[in-house]
C-alpha cells in the first residue's frame, strides 16, 4: 500500500483532487509550495509556515501519523489541509480521531488556503469532508479546534457540515483575550490605565522592587547569541509556578532560533541587577504581537513582575514595531482583562463518523454528557470516573 497516495473525490473531477501526504519526506518536499500559501495568511503566517509544522513535528509527532491532504485545481496546490491520525481518549472513549496539527503550543490551527473567494473555500471544504468520509474512512471522530469564533474558515466550514447533514458538534473551546486598532503610541494606549487600581498597584510594586537593584528590560529579537538567552529562558521558567506543568525541553529554544531568523521573534526578559526574573515569549507578524509564553522567578512574585513584563513587551511593541492589534492567546486569566479590552471564543467543531464508534460517540456527546451535565450530582460521578481512567 502506498504511503502518498493520489485520489480522485466526488465525480472525479480532473481539476480538483486530493493528494495524501503520510510521509515525512514527502512533507519536506512542500517547503516552498507551502510557505507560498503561508504567506498569504495574513498575521497568522509564523504559525502556518512550513516551518512552525516542521518544529511541531520534529517534537511532538511521536507515535501518531500524517495525514496531510493537499487539494488541487488543475496542476496548482489551491489548499492544504494539515491533519494528524491518532489514538486517545476523546471524552473517556478511546477513538481513532483526525486532528489539525497542533497542541498548546499552537496559537492557530486552521487550513490553508490560496486566495480564494467564499465560493471556493465551499468547493474545497466539501473536497475535503467528502473525502475524508468517502475514501479514507477509517476513523472515529474528527476534532477540529481551536478556531476563533470570527473566522471565516470555520463558518465556512461549518455551513458545509450542516448543508451535508453531517453527524456534528459545534461548541465553545476557549476564549481569547485582544485588541485591534492600535494607532497610537505605548503612552496613549496606557493613558486610560493610569488611574485604574490595576496599574497603581504595578508601579507601587515596581517601586520596590527598584529599591533592590537595577531593573532592566532587554528584547531579543534574532538568532544572535539566542542560545546563551533561551538558557536565561528556561532558566526562569524552572524557578516559576510553571515548572510543575512541564515544558517540552527544547521547543522553545528551536522556536526561538526560527522565530529570529525570520525577525519575528521578541523575546523578552526583566533583570534585576543583571539576573534574569521574568520572561515573555513573543512573536510579531503582519503588525501583531502574539504573547505565547510568560513566566516569573516565584521569589519576585510580590512585586508583581509578571504585570511588569508585560507592560514593557506592549510598551516595546507598540513603539518599536508599530503593532496595531494584541492577541494575549488562549484562555481566560483575569490580568488579560486589563490589557486588553475585548473578548471571542474559541470554537470547536467535532464530527462522526457512520461507524459503529463514531455513532456511539456522538450519542454519547450529543445526549448522554449533556444530560450528565445537568445534574450536580451525576458531574460528580462523571469527574471521579474521569479521574480514575487518567
Amino acid at each position: 500500500m502506498a504511503i502518498n497516495k493520489e485520489m480522485n473525490t466526488l465525480n472525479q473531477d480532473n481539476t480538483n483532487r486530493v493528494q495524501e501526504i503520510r510521509d515525512i519526506g514527502d512533507f519536506q518536499k512542500l517547503r516552498m509550495l507551502w510557505d507560498d500559501l503561508a504567506k498569504k495568511q495574513g498575521a497568522y503566517t509564523p504559525f502556518l509556515c512550513f516551518d512552525w509544522f516542521k518544529l511541531w513535528l520534529d517534537h511532538f509527532l511521536k507515535d501518531n501519523r500524517l495525514l496531510i491532504l493537499l487539494l488541487y485545481k488543475g496542476s496548482e496546490i489551491i489548499a492544504i489541509a494539515p491533519f494528524l491520525l491518532l489514538r486517545e481518549r476523546f471524552k473517556l472513549i478511546t477513538a481513532k480521531k483526525i486532528e489539525l496539527i497542533g497542541n498548546v503550543y499552537s496559537p492557530v490551527r486552521n487550513f490553508i488556503f490560496n486566495d480564494l473567494s467564499i465560493e471556493e473555500k465551499k468547493i474545497c471544504f466539501s473536497k475535503i469532508f467528502d473525502y475524508l468520509f468517502y475514501d479514507l474512512g477509517d476513523w472515529d471522530v474528527i476534532d477540529l479546534k481551536p478556531f476563533l469564533g470570527d473566522d471565516e474558515n470555520l463558518i465556512i466550514l461549518h455551513n458545509i457540515i450542516q448543508e451535508k447533514d453531517y453527524q456534528n458538534c459545534k461548541e465553545v473551546y476557549d476564549e481569547n483575550w485582544y485588541m485591534n486598532g492600535i494607532n497610537h503610541s505605548s503612552d496613549e494606549y496606557f493613558k486610560n490605565k493610569q488611574s485604574s487600581k490595576h496599574m497603581i498597584s504595578m508601579i507601587k510594586r515596581r517601586k520596590k522592587l527598584e529599591e533592590l537593584g537595577k531593573l532592566e528590560y532587554k528584547v531579543i529579537k534574532s538568532d544572535e547569541d539566542i542560545e546563551r538567552y533561551m538558557d536565561y529562558y528556561y532558566e526562569v521558567y524552572g524557578r516559576s509556578w510553571k515548572k510543575k506543568g512541564g515544558i517540552g525541553p527544547t521547543f522553545h529554544r528551536d522556536l526561538g532560533r526560527f522565530a529570529g531568523e525570520k525577525g519575528w521573534l521578541r523575546l523578552g526578559f526583566l533583570f534585576l541587577n543583571h539576573f534574569p526574573i521574568a520572561t515573555q515569549f513573543c512573536i510579531v507578524s503582519n503588525k501583531t504581537g502574539y504573547f505565547l509564553k510568560v513566566a516569573y522567578d516565584e521569589k519576585y512574585k510580590e512585586y508583581g513582575v509578571g504585570n511588569i513584563i508585560h507592560y514593557e513587551s506592549i510598551k516595546y511593541m507598540i513603539d518599536h514595531d508599530s503593532i496595531e492589534s494584541i492577541d494575549l492567546g488562549a484562555g481566560s486569566e483575569d490580568y488579560k482583562k486589563f490589557w486588553v479590552s475585548d473578548k471571542r471564543q474559541m470554537m470547536r467543531v467535532i464530527l462522526f463518523n457512520d461507524s459503529f464508534k463514531g455513532i456511539l460517540l456522538a450519542l454519547f456527546n450529543n445526549r448522554i454528557l449533556p444530560t450528565v451535565n445537568k445534574y450536580k450530582s451525576m458531574r460528580k460521578i462523571k469527574e471521579i470516573f474521569s479521574n480514575r481512567l487518567r
